[in-house]
C-alpha cells in the first residue's frame, strides 16, 4: 500500500511538472538557454570537484537537482510568476544566498542584471562555472545576508530564494531591514520558497508533524525521530553542540519576522502569492486536509493571504 501510494504521488508530481511547463508563456520559453549534454557533464564535474568534494556518499537525486532540477523548477514555477508581477528584463537584481547558481541563471536568461551573494566558497565556485558554461554575465561575491549594506548598491529587485529559513531569527530580521534600505523606490523585495512555521507539517527539514512548532532545544533532540536519513543522524548529542548548524537547516519563517523588520506590515504593498502545490504523504492530506487547515489559520492571520500559505512566496513593493 505504501509503495503504491509513493508511485501514485510521484506520477502526479510528474504530471504536475509537465502541465506547469506547458503553461509557461512562449515569450519566457524563448529565452531559455539550452542545457546541452556537454553543459550537464561539465557542471556535474564542477559540482563533484567543488561542492561535493568532502562527501563520500553522494545523493544522486540531490546531484541531479543541482544539475538541472532546480533550473526547471525556477523556470516553470517562479519565473512566470515574477515575469507577470514584476518583470525581469534590464532590472538590477540581487540574489541573497545564490548557492550554486541555478536560480541566478533563470533570472539572467530573462534579461535581469544579476548579482549573487553567498557565504559558501564551494557554492560560489560552482555558480561561476555554471554562468561561464552558459555564457551569462552574472557577478558573484562572498557576502553574508547581513552584509548587504557593504555592497553599497541600490537594486530594482532583491530576492531571497529558499534562503530566509537558513538564517537565525536575528540574522533574518537584520537582513530584511538591510535589503529594504538597498532597494530603489518602487523596487521589489521578493521571498521564494520559505517554509511557513505556522503549518502543522514540516515538509522542508524533518518531514515530521508539529516540528516547526517545537522549541529549538526540543526539536534538536527530537530530530532523531525523523525518517529523513540526511537529518536524523546529525544531532545525536544532548549538549546542543551543533545548534547553530541545526537552526540553519531550517526552522521555518512566519509573518512575525516581517512585522519586526517592517513595523507596520499592513501598510506595505504585497503582491499576490504564488500559492504553490506541495505534495505530502497521501493524496487526502495534499488535496483536502491542507485546504481545511489553510482556511483555519486564515481566521487568525490577519495579514496578506501570502502569510497563510504552506510556503511563503511573496513580493513586497517599496513605495
Amino acid at each position: 500500500m505504501i509503495l503504491k501510494r509513493k508511485i501514485m504521488i510521484n506520477l502526479l508530481k510528474k504530471i504536475y511538472n509537465f502541465v506547469s511547463y506547458l503553461k509557461v508563456p512562449s515569450q519566457i520559453k524563448k529565452n531559455y538557454i539550452f542545457l546541452s549534454d556537454t553543459y550537464k557533464g561539465d557542471i556535474k564535474t564542477g559540482l563533484l570537484e567543488n561542492y561535493y568534494i568532502k562527501d563520500t556518499d553522494i545523493n544522486q537525486t540531490d546531484l541531479e537537482d543541482h544539475i538541472t532540477g532546480r533550473i526547471f523548477v525556477s523556470r516553470t514555477k517562479i519565473i512566470p510568476w515574477l515575469s507577470k508581477e514584476v518583470g525581469l528584463k534590464d532590472k538590477k537584481l540581487l540574489e541573497i544566498g545564490s548557492g550554486t547558481g541555478s536560480s541566478s541563471v533563470t533570472f539572467a536568461e530573462q534579461g535581469a542584471i544579476v548579482t549573487g551573494i553567498d557565504i559558501d566558497n564551494a557554492s560560489l565556485e560552482v555558480a561561476r562555472i555554471r554562468a561561464e558554461l552558459l555564457n551569462l554575465d552574472i557577478k558573484y561575491s562572498k557576502f553574508s545576508a547581513t552584509e548587504i549594506k557593504n555592497l553599497k548598491e541600490q537594486y530594482d529587485i532583491i530576492i531571497y530564494y529558499a534562503t530566509l529559513e537558513h538564517m537565525t531569527t536575528e540574522e533574518r530580521i537584520d537582513s530584511l531591514k538591510q535589503a529594504w534600505n538597498a532597494l530603489k523606490y518602487k523596487g521589489h523585495l521578493i521571498v521564494v520558497e520559505a517554509p511557513n512555521r505556522l503549518w502543522i507539517e514540516d515538509t522542508h527539514t524533518s518531514e515530521l508533524p508539529f516540528f516547526q512548532w517545537l522549541p529549538d532545544d526540543l526539536a534538536y533532540l527530537y530530530s532523531i525521530k525523523s525518517n529523513k536519513q540526511s537529518f536524523n543522524s546529525k544531532y545525536l548529542d544532548n549538549e546542543y553542540l551543533y545548534m547553530k548548524q541545526f537552526l540553519r537547516r531550517g526552522r521555518g519563517v512566519s509573518f512575525h519576522e516581517f512585522e519586526l523588520a517592517f513595523e507596520n506590515l499592513d501598510k506595505l504593498q504585497i503582491l499576490g502569492s504564488l500559492n504553490r502545490l506541495v505534495f505530502s504523504k497521501g493524496l487526502i492530506n495534499t488535496f483536502i486536509y491542507k485546504k481545511i487547515y489553510k482556511m483555519y489559520i486564515s481566521k487568525f492571520v490577519k495579514h496578506h493571504k501570502a502569510f497563510t500559505e504552506e510556503y511563503l512566496d511573496l513580493i513586497i513593493v517599496k513605495d
